[in-house]
């Protein structure tokens, strides 16, 4: 009976252990199809057939045997459809042998396997899916059978006993049986996957052994196999020497590669292999601690060595472009300054025309260089754009003092039109806009003979807190085709060759502006027409900087100040009016040179009347001198503003009855100081008109100055010593470092202009060493160079120089820095009278001297406005504490932000400091420190107010 049991369990196991894979494998991939589900069926009745004749007699009526576990596999592995096909194979088998069917057996049998198959297919563990199907199947079948009469209960018990046990070990068997053909197939998956990510790799990976003293390879996989013409068949199998693929001493080469690798080293090496420059790597497999295999890595390193190479090429091009400027810079600078020496000197008006023609050429050169060198910035990606707060009239008007006179000179009428929901403040980089405009507007006056140049500024739409400016410039030039505008971005590119030659240029500047427009995160786009002229648009984002800031520099001591303007262009007179409203002037608009005329008969005050040179149907000049005409007892002073340069404009600056002529557009802060000396305040930016060729007078902070020129090259000591000897007393010159360094030791200098690159020692290490001297430790030091290349700056200052001149510089560029930094300490502006108030109140706490060099040492500008300040400020604190009280803290700070401002500019640093100090404490809502700031503000107000007083009385005589 045993050994029946037995059969009977490894007849099923072995059958199991043989059909179960291809079983699993269709069950793991959800195989449907009813066909399929029928023939597992059908292939378990058959499995339960043989099973039969191997069963074990029970009292001689009954078999015991595992047919049972044979339907429950069925129904494990294909549901009702797999049982149900079973049990049709069982009794299509005993109805042959027999010749009947019992039919309750039958339709117990029948309802069992398909309630048995439903049980496996919806119960989803494993193991409880088998626990109910078994408990299922047996009770209702068994069960059924013992109550339909067909066995016994002895029989039941046997049945239930039998097949519970076996049912378990069977399910347990299985459960192994799959997890290992899980396995399998993740290990086959895992496998492929890496063969496919092998094949697919952009290098190759390569595995060899060594055997007999030859290096074989087992494996080798990767696309770049095909780039060198090879396959992995021609690999596997095969030694080093049978490849067939590489030469001679590249076997050589490899066997010793190979050999270090089989010794344990990493090793890699790069190799030109059919035109492509390989890195291969060599990475040993140790198996307990011996080397019995290695694994190889290679890719194609061809396109990054060709860039670093390009790489090593643009330094080599950057370092020979920063040399050829200075190469190229330095006989310029001769030229332009030897040049300007003669302009000055006594010519005849043919010897001046020619010098001015050479001057000219020597500029185009320059421009011609710089273009060259800023589009070789560009395209080493050596551009660092500025993002920073700046006056966009500021950058308009600078590029219209470059290019109206250009304009007026050609003939040509130059126009400005800015909307006025632009904003004035804006943020971003100032130098690069200025560039790009200044490239585009030169354009227009290069291809325009006649007509005129019209620049407009317009506000696009807002996103993300971004502004789109639009600069849009339109001439009447001789226009483009198609073609020629296609390629108009081209490097080194004009519209056509015959241009190049008429025109000159490089080609380059409009690259270089498409090129920072785009860099600046906006776009240049053009259109044009041959014959009638081009238009530019330039779309730049940029943010919006809070233009409040200019209401800080000017206090209410302005607010007296009353304007009349006068504008046709109603864009012009909305810029103007809310430029002047910011310096707290009273501003008044007329609608005409008639309603002027009746303003001022009625009696209406004005300090000034601002005109549109181009106003609507009248003359400004007429006007000016209807004005002069009038015999006011307070004479308005007459301002014309044009937007281009004409020479009606400069016979009426010539008339007398003009004080200013504006270019327009203008900045706040020369606005400021264009207007500000015509009421009497600030003399000091009073503008003689120059013809152009006058030496320029030894200024007074400057006539006693000695400087020391260090500078290797003899034509441009020349040029440095005439143009200084126009303006110092004294100019001491330095051939190298060494001597530089001697002379600033052994005297006393006010400045020094220091050449960077000389024989023997250079500028920096000469400043370095003038810089641990007693004498060179306070001297201002003025670096000036050839050297346009970016961080030369930053190299001059972190030595210890103050200022940076690039050569071939401007000469009064020259004496603008000399003025800064030359003009001896104890040669202030200020007056005598303002100096003995100064001394007679030497314990004063005004800044006196400070303040007076603010105002131009006009001493009855300064006392009126220290008289404005007893009268108007005298009780600021009591307001401020007043403002604080009611818990107006906004009121609280704007009183603070006013006397900031006013004691800032009467001297009174200290009690401005102490209102920076409370405003502070103001936002950050620290009481204790304001109640505490006050308190010393107040004793601060109380010593002011004296002193005040005292140098008021100094001043008037009193």
């Amino acid at each position: 009976m045993l050994k029946d049991l037995v059969l009977n369990f490894a007849i099923l196991g072995v059958f199991l252990f043989l059909v179960s894979p291809l079983f699993i494998r269709g069950r793991t991939r959800r195989t449907n199809k009813l066909v399929h589900r029928l023939i597992i069926g059908g292939v378990f009745g058959v499995l339960g057939i043989i099973l039969t004749f191997f069963g074990i007699d029970i009292n001689g009526s009954a078999q015991l045997n595992l047919r049972g576990i044979a339907l429950m596999l069925a129904a494990y592995f294909a549901g009702p459809a797999g049982a149900l096909a079973d049990l049709a194979v069982v009794y299509s088998w005993r109805l042959a042998e027999n010749g009947y069917l019992d039919a309750a057996q039958v339709g117990i049998g029948m309802a069992a396997a398909v309630g048995t198959g439903l049980l496996f297919q919806k119960i989803r563990p494993y193991f409880l899916k088998w626990l109910c199907g078994t408990l299922f199947l047996l009770y209702f079948y068994y069960g059924g059978l013992w109550l339909a009469g067909q066995i016994s209960w002895g029989t039941v018990e046997y049945y239930l006993v039998y097949q519970t046990g076996f049912s378990a070990l069977i399910s347990v068997f299985l459960y192994y049986l799959e997890r290992n053909e899980a396995n399998k197939s993740k290990a086959i998956q895992t496998e492929r996957d890496m063969s496919s990510m092998l094949r697919m790799q952009p290098g190759f990976t390569f595995r060899f052994q060594k055997r007999g003293g030859k290096y074989y390879y087992t494996m080798i996989e990767g696309r770049l196999l095909q780039r060198i013409g090879a396959a992995p068949a021609d690999f596997i199998g095969r030694s080093v020497e049978e490849v067939g693929l590489f030469p001679r001493d590249y076997i050589e080469l490899l066997n010793n590669q190979y050999d270090e690798a089989w010794e344990g080293t990493e090793v890699s090496h790069e190799r030109l292999f059919n035109d492509l420059i390989l890195h291969v790597n060599l990475h040993p497999i140790r198996t307990d601690g011996v080397v019995t295999e290695v694994i190889g890595t290679g890719i194609d390193i061809t396109e990054e060595k060709r860039r670093l190479e390009a790489d090593e090429s643009n330094k080599a091009k950057s370092r020979f472009l920063a040399q050829m400027s200075h190469e190229i810079r330095t006989p310029i600078n001769a030229i332009i300054g030897l040049n300007y020496i003669l302009q000055q000197s006594d010519l005849s008006e043919k010897q001046l025309d020619y010098v001015n023609k050479s001057i000219t050429a020597a500029k185009s050169l320059l421009a011609i260089v710089n273009d060259v060198l800023d589009f070789s910035k560009i395209e080493a990606n050596k551009v660092v754009l500025e993002n920073i707060e700046f006056d966009l009239y500021e950058v308009l008007h600078n590029l219209s003092n470059m290019v109206s006179f250009k304009a007026y000179e050609k003939g040509l009428k130059f126009r400005f039109s800015i909307d006025p929901q632009v904003p004035q403040m804006l943020i971003g980089d100032p130098y690069r806009l200025q560039q790009i405009l200044l490239n585009i507007t030169n354009n227009a006056v290069k291809f325009t003979n006649s007509g005129e140049l019209a620049i407009s500024v317009h506000c696009g739409e807002q996103v993300h807190g971004m502004t789109q400016v639009k600069f849009v410039v339109r001439d009447t030039g001789i226009g483009m085709t198609k073609e020629q505008l296609e390629g108009l971005f081209r490097e080194f590119t004009q519209a056509d060759m015959t241009t190049t030659r008429r025109f000159g240029g490089t080609g380059l500047g409009l690259v270089i502006s498409k090129r920072l427009a785009e860099m600046m995160g906006g776009a240049i786009r053009a259109e044009s027409r041959p014959g009638q002229g081009s238009t530019f648009e330039i779309a730049l984002p940029l943010a919006s900087a809070d233009a409040s800031v200019y209401g800080e520099e000017f206090d209410q001591a302005l607010s007296f100040v009353r304007v009349l303007l006068v504008c046709s262009d109603l864009q012009m007179q909305w810029v103007l009016r809310r430029q002047l409203t910011q310096f707290k002037f009273v501003v008044n608009v007329a609608n005409g040179a008639v309603d002027v005329l009746d303003k001022l008969d009625r009696g209406e005050s004005y300090d000034m009347v601002i005109v549109d040179w181009k106003l609507k149907g009248e003359d400004p000049l007429t006007l000016a001198q209807a004005i002069r005409g009038r015999g006011l007892s307070e004479q308005p002073s007459v301002v014309l503003v044009s937007s281009c340069h004409e020479s009606e404009l400069q016979q009426a600056l010539q008339s007398g009855c003009v004080s200013r002529a504006l270019l327009y557009p203008i900045s706040q802060s020369q606005l400021y100081n264009e207007l500000i000396g015509l009421v009497q305040w600030k003399t000091m930016y009073k503008q003689q008109p120059s013809t152009g060729r006058s030496r320029p007078e030894p200024s007074s902070s400057l006539k006693d100055a000695v400087v020391l020129l260090a500078e290797d090259n003899e034509i441009n000591q020349l040029v440095a010593v005439e143009l200084l000897k126009a303006v110092v007393s004294r100019v001491d010159v330095a051939d190298d470092g060494f001597e530089a360094v001697e002379l600033a030791t052994r005297n006393r200098y006010d400045v020094i202009l220091m050449d960077l690159q000389m024989p023997e020692m250079d500028g920096y290490e000469a400043v370095r060493q003038i810089r641990q001297t007693e004498a060179g430790r306070n001297v201002p030091i003025i670096a000036m160079t050839a050297d346009a290349m970016k961080g030369v700056e930053e190299q001059v200052l972190a030595v210890g120089m103050d200022a940076y001149l690039t050569k071939p510089f401007d000469p009064l560029e020259l004496y603008k820095m000399l003025h800064q930094f030359a003009a001896p300490s104890g040669e202030q502006e200020a007056s005598a009278s303002a100096q003995a108030a100064a001394s007679a109140d030497g314990g004063a706490r005004l800044d006196i001297e400070g303040a007076l060099k603010r105002l131009g040492g006009n001493d009855k500008l300064y006392e009126h406005i220290l008289e404005l300040f007893v009268a108007d400020h005298a009780n600021g604190i009591e307001l401020i504490r007043s403002a604080m009280a009611d818990g107006a803290e906004g009121r609280a700070e704007r009183h603070v932000h006013s006397l900031k401002g006013v004691a800032a500019n009467i001297g009174a640093t200290g009690l401005a400091d102490l209102m920076d100090e409370l405003q502070a404490a103001l936002r950050s809502g620290d009481r204790s420190g304001c109640d505490s700031l006050l308190s010393v503000a107040e004793r601060e107000m109380r010593i002011t107010l004296q002193d005040a007083g005292r140098i008021r009385r100094s001043l008037t005589g009193a």
